[in-house]
């Protein structure tokens, strides 16, 4: 987690969650690669005027462009429809002879949906686990009341990503000072150059795992089942003007969807 200086470090915990959701909810209504745009412009222009995490975000996207491509050309050539619109069964060309393996305009629609759930997945979830105090969600499970256990699990789930992005650093950069050839051309060469990188930080997370759980059994964490907090959380005027904006613009997506039939290849 960042610094607690931006806006959305100052919502509440709960007002992000129903964010987050309202979000993954509006990106698997619409089929249409343009109305997912427009869902992950408005995402953008909420999250970087904050500068929350900007270079993490594209840092973590980065490394998926190759999976990106091929996500787009497998559903290029997959994809066969029918669609809702007439102008999506239009075929663009065959990349077999006989007319084998069609390339539709429906099918690149669909690969780039795939795609622009993928930016918007990934900069919600970023979003969320750098905008909210462990503290937070520790004090959200107890509030409703969930078992002590899962509000371990998930906690520490999120708390290890930014630790495991840092460890991921260190060790980037010490094999790259000792000459290994991480920077290589060529995809197989690329998935051989992450072993020097992937082995020490398997190793780093699980001498992590095992310090953090002698840690927990010398503080007594399971002994009760209740769960004390340093403070409380509360909800201030502006979280509910956004979870009602975004109860409101989820209630209206879905009326496109459904209502007008928007939306869709």
């Amino acid at each position: 987690m960042e610094p607690k200086t931006t806006y959305l470090h100052r919502l509440d915990v709960r007002t992000k969650l129903i964010a987050f959701v309202c979000v993954v909810t509006l990106v698997f209504l619409f089929s249409s690669p343009f109305a997912n745009l427009v869902i992950l412009v408005a995402l953008a222009a909420f999250v970087l005027p904050s500068g929350i995490g900007a270079k993490n975000i594209f840092g973590a996207l980065k490394p998926l462009i190759p999976i990106f491509v091929i996500i787009v050309a497998f559903a290029l050539f997959t994809d066969y429809g029918p669609y809702a619109n007439e102008s999506s069964n239009t075929v663009m060309f065959y990349l077999l002879p006989d007319n084998r393996l069609p390339a539709t305009i429906g099918g690149l629609h669909t690969g780039f949906t795939f795609l622009l759930r993928i930016f918007i997945m990934v900069i919600s979830t970023m979003v969320l686990i750098m905008a909210t105090a462990i503290g937070d969600l520790i004090e959200f499970f107890n509030k409703i009341r969930a078992s002590y256990k899962l509000s371990l699990v998930v906690t520490l789930a999120i708390s290890f990503i930014p630790t495991l992005i840092q460890k991921k650093d260190m060790i980037f950069q010490a094999q790259k000072a000792r000459g290994a050839g991480i920077s290589q051309k060529g995809a197989i060469k690329q998935l051989t150059a992450f072993i020097p990188i992937m082995v020490p930080l398997i190793i780093n997370s699980i001498l992590m795992a095992n310090n953090l759980a002698i840690s927990l059994t010398n503080r007594g964490y399971g002994a009760n089942n209740s769960i004390t907090t340093l403070y409380d959380i509360k909800m201030k005027p502006v979280d509910y003007i956004v979870v009602l904006l975004m109860l409101l613009a989820t209630a209206a997506c879905f009326y496109l969807r459904f209502g007008l039939s928007l939306g869709r290849i």
